[in-house]
């Protein structure tokens, strides 16, 4: 009598941590790929110069879910001293759990965001890593004098990423972009001109123009040949 009891007692203790295994999984699943929390990680930072424009484009990933991060803040800083910051808050706060998805400038009166240029990104598909994790954002705003910019983000546990990088040429800031890849000690700064864009967008227009005609002119002898 009592061996059976144990057996039962053991067979319900099983049960209900095979539940509880299952439970915690599948809410991590849904939620990003099933890890602790680790904090954010930035993919590749692109700064372009449009214009009278400057665009950041970011690729934030959070292993714990995009929906996760919590707030990311890009600070220009003009010879060490703050100058102005952009704002994009997904929540409210970090205890309400309110989605806003707000851009914003500190201060207000700087008038240099232009928050009706600026979105922000996700996949609401679950099939790949990338599709639970990444956040992509697009900050614009009208070009002005800085020699740093300072980027950060913060999930709802806390957790930041932090990457500074340098902006002190103003050929940069007339027609150049600048592509930033996080390094595993500091970030790989690319400066791409803009002229070197048109040159390989019109190498490759031609490379596709000659496949193509190389093509047509393969099945017109192809037809040519079963005609003969």
């Amino acid at each position: 009598m009592l061996k059976l009891k144990e057996k039962f007692i053991a067979v319900v203790t099983i049960t209900i941590v095979f539940n509880l295994i299952f439970s915690i999984q599948s809410t991590a699943d849904e939620a990003g790929v099933g890890v602790l929390n680790v904090p954010p990680k930035f993919g590749i930072i692109q700064l372009v110069q449009q214009e009278e424009n400057i665009r950041v484009y970011l690729t934030i990933s959070d292993y714990n879910s995009w929906e996760d991060l919590f707030i990311v803040n890009i600070t220009l800083i003009n010879s060490d001293s703050q100058s102005t910051s952009f704002i994009f808050k997904q929540y409210k706060d970090s205890t309400s759990y309110e989605k806003i998805y707000e851009f914003s400038e500190e201060p207000d009166d700087s008038n240099l965001l232009i928050e009706e240029k600026c979105s922000y990104t996700h996949s609401n598909k679950k099939e790949t890593v990338d599709d639970k994790c990444n956040l992509d954002l697009i900050f614009v705003f009208h070009s002005t004098f800085f020699s740093k910019i300072n980027i950060i983000a913060t999930d709802l546990e806390g957790s930041t990423a932090t990457t500074k990088i340098d902006y002190t040429s103003e050929e940069i800031m007339r027609g150049g972009n600048i592509i930033i890849v996080p390094g595993p000690d500091e970030p790989i700064v690319i400066l791409m001109p803009s002229y070197i864009l048109n040159i390989i967008a019109i190498i490759l227009a031609i490379i596709g123009t000659i496949y193509l005609i190389k093509k047509i002119e393969k099945k017109k002898r192809i037809a040519y040949g079963k005609k003969n």
